[in-house]
């Protein structure tokens, strides 16, 4: 089972809206991650960045202060990702800035509301890419 998994990968979610924040580290939990740094917005996430190595970041997209995908040019340019994955969570839809999104090298997208199965699917794949470098 699931929670008998006792996985060592740190992860940093990043999501203003605290009842969506609760669901995905749920989730999480479910899948045996344990090490799970929450931050309401891109700044705070930032900031976490620079202190910690992660293995994967969980970021919404539309945040006050700093949204998902600027929190992930910024840290990407000041060089605080390396390959770590990044995965984009939100409700917006629309082709155009998913495709925006995905072009500026986030690594995948899920809409919400987020589902277990979907969300282990994403992040088992994105850790083995992870591991294969």
């Amino acid at each position: 089972m699931a929670e008998e998994k006792n996985r060592s990968d740190k992860i940093l979610v990043v999501e203003d809206d605290e009842a969506s924040s609760i669901i995905i580290v749920r989730l999480l939990n479910q899948m045996g991650f344990s090490k799970i740094i929450q931050a309401e917005n891109g700044s705070i996430a930032l900031n976490k960045l620079y202190l910690n190595q992660f293995s994967i970041i969980i970021s919404d997209w539309r945040m006050p202060d700093m949204d998902g995908l600027e929190l992930y040019k910024k840290a990407k340019k000041e060089e605080l990702l390396n390959d770590v994955p990044f995965l984009m969570v939100s409700a917006e839809n629309e082709r155009g800035r998913v495709a925006e999104a995905l072009k500026a090298g986030v690594n995948d997208y899920i809409l919400k509301p987020v589902d277990l199965k979907l969300l282990s699917e994403k992040i088992e794949k994105l850790l083995s890419l992870q591991n294969d470098k």
